[in-house]
């Protein structure tokens, strides 16, 4: 039987209830998670899968291109799953969670300064991925209204930022 990760991050919840109920420092078992709680932890759970998604296909890319000016460098930002990005020649793509139930994409090009002027920021493409919450406190995330996986996201993010960047080092 495969249990998921919501599943097990509940029952954890519901026995570390119990011992605090048992130690005297809680009264009851707390069933009534809010919506933004339960947005909050799936944001950060589908943001993790998201990166290691990313992570496995990024590899896979670039152990088949082996050559570094096409290769895509992955890092996160801060210790945890927060957020990633991706650079590649002069483009960068920013995944982040700005609040629960939602991930947000972003792709920007550095235009570098040159004598007509300081260098600049533009934007490529973005995007969001947001989570509907539902029936028992499941989380379904969509993209522009339809239900989504992390693989599906990261094959299309990645796609998208590969066409981009391909040419950015002109």
């Amino acid at each position: 039987m495969l249990t998921s990760n919501r599943t097990i991050r509940w029952i954890e919840n519901l026995a570390e209830q119990e011992l605090l109920i048992r130690a005297g420092e809680k009264a009851s078992i707390d069933i009534g998670t809010t919506k933004d709680e339960v947005l909050a932890v799936e944001t950060a759970s589908f943001l993790r899968e998201l990166f290691y998604q990313f992570e496995y296909l990024v590899g896979l890319f670039n152990s088949r291109v082996n050559q570094s000016a096409l290769q895509i460098k992955l890092s996160r930002s801060g210790e945890g799953v927060d957020g990633f990005t991706f650079t590649r020649n002069k483009l960068r793509l920013v995944v982040s969670r700005p609040l629960p139930g939602v991930v947000k994409f972003q792709c920007d090009k550095q235009i570098p300064a040159d004598d007509a002027g300081p260098g600049k920021i533009s934007m490529m493409f973005s995007g969001v991925i947001e989570g509907a919450f539902g029936t028992f406190h499941d989380v379904e995330w969509t993209f522009l209204g339809s239900r989504v996986s992390a693989e599906q996201v990261a094959r299309h993010y990645l796609t998208e930022f590969i066409q981009v960047s391909r040419g950015a080092n002109d």
